[in-house]
């Protein structure tokens, strides 16, 4: 049982380092917790149209539920904000399990169910979780692509502690929508609401920061109660899921024989959330530096491409948005859609 490389979780991050190694013929093993992989589904399922222009494989008919042009918003103020956001909400659970069966059928051996427990004596040890069965492999290397609150980042220096939390319903849209809607309001605080459409159906949800003193489900229960009123969605609840959004910035993506890519690494935005495309991207640029044999021209150019605006991002979080008083101040100096953003300070 010895490994090229171990990739610890099968999300989009561990899915693409893993096809990245196998389709050149490194011997990989990608292991999850999950039952399978993509389940549950914990995000809005968006992504870039970029993503499917670099990676088309990843991208068959089926994962895609719609094509979006826009992104608008709308402010407490009345202002309504357009921007350009050409992209796919995905069927993420497809879109996830596609990337593994990629990599396996390039040779990367799949083991569900099984955890990661950690280093001991130059070896790697894993647990079956149905039959509490532990034992040891070996690998060159660890990629750490378990996600926000990931073992693997903990295991081995800092790792995030701070989060978004996340609740959303998928509900039935009263009519067809070709772009995102954001919504920010007083009652979603150090966050923002957000209308997805998949068709005649729609992810509904929130994000807010946990430190203000309004419980997740209640933000969203407003929230689905102000579009209902509005006539945008039907209150008839189809799915529901939620989650965690890091939402410190980037840490460090390299320790020794241990790489982090994705949400574990932190490579996700602190404010939008958006993670999906960046999960890929590292996951791809990891697997690329290992077969290159040079680790730290992987840690380079993660750095270069995400370091500095995820990095700035948390920066604006904790200047901006620790306090939820002053919207027309703080969400054009917080959210990419205004000039603000983008403005030196």
């Amino acid at each position: 049982m010895r490994y090229d490389v171990l990739v610890v979780g099968s999300g989009p991050a561990g899915g693409t380092t893993a096809y990245t190694l196998a389709k050149e013929g490194a011997k990989v093993l990608i292991l999850d917790i999950k039952r399978a992989p993509g389940v549950p589904v914990q995000c809005a399922e968006f992504v870039p149209v970029q993503l499917k222009h670099s990676f088309p494989e990843f991208f068959p008919p089926e994962v895609i539920a719609q094509d979006v042009k826009d992104m608008v918003h709308f402010t407490p103020w009345g202002e309504v904000v357009s921007m350009n956001s050409e992209g796919y909400v995905l069927h993420r659970d497809r879109f996830d399990r596609r990337i593994v069966e990629l990599a396996v059928r390039e040779g990367a051996e799949l083991r569900l169910r099984t955890r990661f427990l950690g280093f001991e004596d130059g070896r790697v040890w894993l647990e079956h979780i149905d039959r509490r069965e532990r034992y040891p492999v070996e690998a060159g290397l660890v990629v750490g692509a378990d996600g926000p609150h990931s073992r693997t980042a903990r295991l081995t220096g800092e790792h995030t502690r701070n989060f978004l939390t996340t609740a959303q319903f998928t509900l039935p849209l009263r009519e067809k929508l070709s772009d995102l809607l954001i919504y920010f309001r007083d009652y979603i605080p150090g966050g923002y609401g957000w209308v997805f459409p998949k068709g005649e159906l729609a992810n509904v949800g929130v994000g807010i920061d946990p430190e203000y003193p309004i419980n997740v489900m209640d933000s969203l229960r407003r929230f689905v109660s102000e579009l209902v009123s509005e006539g945008l969605v039907e209150s008839k609840i189809v799915g529901r899921t939620g989650g965690w959004i890091p939402a410190e910035g980037v840490k460090r993506p390299l320790r020794g024989k241990v790489i982090l890519v994705g949400d574990a690494g932190g490579f996700c935005h602190p404010i939008t959330g958006g993670g999906i495309a960046n999960a890929v991207y590292t996951g791809s640029m990891a697997g690329e530096s290992i077969l290159e044999g040079s680790l730290e021209d992987y840690e380079e150019e993660a750095m270069e491409v995400f370091g500095s605006s995820l990095n700035r991002a948390a920066e604006k979080r904790i200047k901006y948005m620790k306090s939820w008083d002053n919207l027309r101040f703080i969400i054009p100096r917080t959210w990419i859609a205004f000039e603000e953003y983008w403005k030196e300070e």
